[in-house]
């Protein structure tokens, strides 16, 4: 039998199916789940969920839907989500539970994924970030960086780190901080991959690290979370240490596994702990403010949630377990 009569039974048996069909999960509230819950003003509002290109509208050419059924292509949703990074509506993330990194352009509603950089597989992708308009990204087990331009082609490498993860970009300096985990360092290099200076060295003093992971920069701080020192510090944009908070506990405004961490247009720090199932607030001086989440697999709850990241007040956090990505509004005040 020749392809095309193949295809066009497949077509007749894709539509002639039975009406039966297996529900989806949820990805948008029916009703406003809100942190804090009324009669108290509410702060930070649920958007939706994400798992596959579909739950964003985006369909891809039934042609090639039968031809991925045909050739056995995997499901194209996120397994194990981990980092995230956000510019211009496009929405990168990391998934290191298939070694593959998810492309989303949202204005096109279109989706790819990198699976590979050139005859090299992709092993633990990690850290993700926009670095003008290419996408850096960290993978821990390769100890590189892989650079992939909008199309998810590798346009370079960045060798000679020992375990990088968290990535974090100064657009005004140029300047690309990385989290070298096993080094208890942050390496400084400009995006064509030159060192430029590191930051820290291990210990428990201020500047110092015990396996920093995740990184955020806004305005001119680095904001670095020292994960087995329980506490996140903040530095200025020439590597100088500015403060630190955090401690290892089990109440609120403690860290028991801190993960990815953000910053809002009013300078709340969020910082996700995969422990709690739960995103905190915190004030720049480090006074927890709010707290939102918690165990469970409903829309709104955590299972080991990691990254996380902020564009203009969309929350975007890296749900790991439960193979999603939720997203959440910063609800300004007025």
């Amino acid at each position: 039998m020749s392809r095309w009569p193949f295809l066009l039974i497949l077509i007749f048996l894709t539509g002639c199916g039975s009406n039966v069909r297996v529900p989806e999960p949820e990805t948008v509230p029916p009703e406003p789940i809100v942190w804090p819950e009324p009669p108290l003003q509410p702060r930070i509002k649920l958007v939706r969920a994400i798992n596959n290109p579909r739950d964003l509208g985006i369909r891809r050419p039934i042609l090639t839907r039968l031809w991925e059924v045909i050739v056995g292509r995997k499901d194209l949703g996120m397994v194990r989500p981990y980092g995230v990074a956000v510019e211009d509506e496009r929405l990168v993330i990391t998934d290191p539970g298939i070694g593959v990194v998810h492309l989303y352009d949202l204005r096109k509603l279109d989706y790819e994924r990198i699976d590979r950089a050139d005859d090299q597989a992709l092993r633990s992708p990690i850290g993700a970030v926009f670095v003008d308009g290419e996408i850096f990204v960290s993978d821990s087990a390769l100890g590189k960086i892989l650079v992939f331009d909008s199309e998810g082609k590798l346009i370079r490498q960045i060798d000679g780190l020992k375990r990088p993860t968290g990535l974090a970009y100064d657009a005004q300096r140029g300047r690309l901080y990385v989290a070298d985990t096993l080094a208890h360092q942050i390496i400084v290099m400009n995006p064509e991959g030159r060192r430029l200076s590191a930051i820290g060295r291990r210990g428990t003093a201020d500047g110092e690290f015990n396996f920093p992971s995740h990184l955020s920069f806004r305005g001119d701080r680095l904001y670095v979370n020292d994960t087995m020192n329980f506490r996140l510090q903040i530095f200025d944009s020439a590597g100088i240490h500015i403060s630190s908070f955090g401690n290892h506990g089990d109440g609120s405004g403690d860290f028991a596994q801190p993960k990815g961490i953000g910053i809002d247009d009013d300078g709340h720090i969020y910082v996700v702990d995969a422990l709690f199932h739960r995103v905190q607030i915190f004030d720049s001086q480090g006074g927890l403010l709010l707290g939102f989440g918690g165990p469970g697999n409903s829309l709104g709850e955590f299972w080991l949630p990691s990254g996380l990241f902020i564009d203009k007040n969309r929350i975007y956090v890296a749900d790991s377990y439960n193979r999603r990505l939720q997203v959440f509004e910063y609800l300004e005040e007025g």
